[in-house]
């Protein structure tokens, strides 16, 4: 069966909506729009045209800028299978939180990057900063590496993971040692059920993560912590611990720890 061919408008249109999302509810200029799409002022103008009707584009009478209308809120308000599994995954987020009082992330890949799901905070006076939503190299990460590491062909899936712009800006040293890094971080996946990064994404912090395998989607669920707060041993106790809040999920969430070799 021939791959269907995406429909060039519609494609457009719901670029222009995502596009729209990022923007301040004031609005956007067309001029604006439309060099930011990289579209003639024609397309962009008749494509939010098109959105208008819909109501999920609105234009501001006095400036003529247009931003998201009252139209996507039955969009918004939508509780996708994943917002649905993060909802449930929380309160084992917030109980491996209050354990080890350090910031806790749950994440997904999406293209070449993880992206942050949820988090817990610590309580505690120097903590590391971050931001649910952002999207951070997957390579680089221990959440990226556990996912990664999950797949039945991982070996055959890292070398595209490896092209990730962030990594072939690097040196080919650097590329060199990434690629050894994970490939490392691999081995312990399989022998002890988590991975690390030690100052590889951002510099002065350490992580560990931990794959969830799912029927349909994988997470993973990470710890984050100044690097000078986690020496190998409570890195490893760190791990085993989600490990041990994770192995207490219900059956019927169908989400399980990686089986260790």
């Amino acid at each position: 069966m021939s791959t269907p061919k995406p429909l060039a408008s519609v494609s457009r249109a719901l670029a222009l909506v995502e596009y729209l999302a990022t923007r301040t509810p004031e609005g956007t200029a067309l001029g604006t729009i439309a060099a930011d799409m990289h579209l003639n002022k024609a397309t962009a103008y008749n494509t939010l045209a098109t959105l208008r009707e819909r109501n999920w584009v609105e234009q501001d009478p006095a400036t003529g800028f247009y931003r998201l209308g009252d139209g996507i809120a039955p969009i918004a308000a939508y509780r996708t299978s994943t917002r649905h599994t993060v909802e449930q995954l929380r309160p084992y987020l917030e109980n491996i939180g209050r354990r080890f009082n350090e910031l806790v992330h749950l994440g997904q890949l999406i293209d070449t990057d993880v992206v942050y799901l949820d988090k817990v905070e610590p309580d505690r006076p120097i903590r590391v900063v971050s931001a649910v939503g952002k999207r951070v190299t997957a390579v680089t990460t221990s959440l990226g590496r556990a996912l990664i590491g999950a797949f039945p062909d991982r070996d055959a899936q890292l070398g595209w993971y490896l092209q990730a712009p962030e990594i072939t800006a690097r040196t080919k040293a650097a590329q060199k040692e990434i690629r050894r890094s994970v490939l490392e971080n691999f081995v312990n996946l399989d022998e002890a059920g988590w991975t690390e990064e030690i100052e590889e994404n951002e510099t002065g912090i350490a992580c560990v993560g931990v794959p969830l395998i799912g029927p349909t989607k994988n997470f993973a669920i990470s710890i984050s912590a100044p690097a000078e707060r986690m020496p190998p041993a409570y890195r490893a106790e760190l791990a085993a611990g989600i490990r041990e809040e994770l192995d207490r999920l219900p059956a019927d969430l169908h989400l399980h720890t990686r089986p260790l070799s």
